[in-house]
C-alpha cells in the first residue's frame, strides 16, 4: 500500500504502455518516495518514530536511536538512480513504439 507521496509519483510515472519490468521499477520508486518522505518527517521532528524503547533481557530498557540522516542520504542516491533507469526504460519503449525520447521524457 502506497502513501500519498508514492501515489502521486505513480500517477506521474505510470503509462499503459509500460512493460512489466518498468512497472516494477515504478512501484519500487514509489515505495522509496514514501520512505524518503517519512525520513524527512523524522529529520524535521514531525515524527515520533525517531527512536524506540525495547525491553531487553532482565527487563532492561534499551534506547535505540536510528540513523535517519544517513539512511536518507543513501536512499536518495538509489532513488535518483532508479528514476534514471525508469526514464531510460520509457525512452527505449517509446523508441520501439515510434515515439521520440523527448515526447516520453516531457511527460515525466
Amino acid at each position: 500500500m502506497l502513501g500519498e507521496v508514492g501515489e502521486r509519483l505513480r500517477e506521474a510515472l505510470e503509462d499503459e504502455n509500460d512493460d512489466v519490468p518498468t512497472q516494477l521499477l515504478i512501484t519500487e520508486a514509489c515505495r522509496m518516495a514514501d520512505r524518503l518522505h517519512r525520513l524527512d518527517l523524522i529529520l524535521s521532528g514531525d515524527e515520533d518514530t525517531w527512536m524506540r524503547l525495547d525491553l531487553g533481557k532482565d527487563s532492561v530498557i534499551e534506547v535505540r536511536v536510528t540513523s535517519p540522516l544517513q539512511e536518507s542520504r543513501q536512499l536518495s542516491t538509489v532513488f535518483r538512480q532508479l528514476l534514471a533507469e525508469i526514464r531510460r526504460a520509457k525512452a527505449e519503449q517509446a523508441a520501439g513504439a515510434g515515439e521520440t525520447q523527448g515526447d516520453v521524457l516531457a511527460g515525466l
